[in-house]
């Protein structure tokens, strides 16, 4: 499928079953080999469909600080990613602005659509983001965009996993 074929959208409360799927079989992909198999074979679809329903609550209520969430959708209206960014949530954070993730299944991956989401929740302000230290594929997409290895690092607080934090500057 084309670039074209996509769209974005933001997230709305009925998208949250099929974006609690499509975001562990992500994660169960993307990960493999990177955390360990227990982990990835027991997350939930559902704990995390309820998760993302929380999160469109908070932003109904509250705004959330600007936070924005966009889904990819195909022509059928089938999700098949998404992409969040939104307020630095570090203590100490060298820019204001977060890229939280990019999501994406295979059959979406190398479209083009991944810049786009990018362009939509980043833009050209500086950002920071948090990348698995061993997710090479992430970490070329986001030094074609600018980032470089900021020195920050830390862990996935479930499995151990080592986190670095990249950085772009405007």
């Amino acid at each position: 499928m084309t670039e074209h074929a996509w769209h974005l959208r933001p997230l709305a409360a009925e998208d949250c079953d099929e974006l609690g799927r499509v975001h562990m079989a992500v994660w169960r992909e993307t990960y493999a080999g990177l955390m360990p198999a227990d982990y990835l074979a027991g997350l939930s679809d559902e704990r995390c469909a309820d998760t993302w329903r929380e999160v469109v609550a908070r932003r109904d209520v509250t705004g959330s600080g600007g936070a924005r969430t966009l889904v990819v959708v195909d022509g059928e209206g089938d999700l098949a990613g998404f992409g969040s960014a939104g307020p630095s949530r570090d203590e100490d954070a060298p820019t204001a602005w977060e890229l939280y993730a990019v999501n994406l299944t295979s059959r979406v991956r190398g479209t083009g659509v991944a810049d786009r989401l990018f362009d939509d929740l980043v833009g050209a302000r500086a950002a920071t983001l948090w990348v698995v230290e061993g997710n090479a594929r992430a970490q070329a997409f986001y030094r074609r965009r600018g980032f470089v290895d900021e020195g920050g690092r830390d862990v996935h607080p479930a499995t151990g996993t080592p986190e670095m934090r990249m950085i772009r500057r405007a």
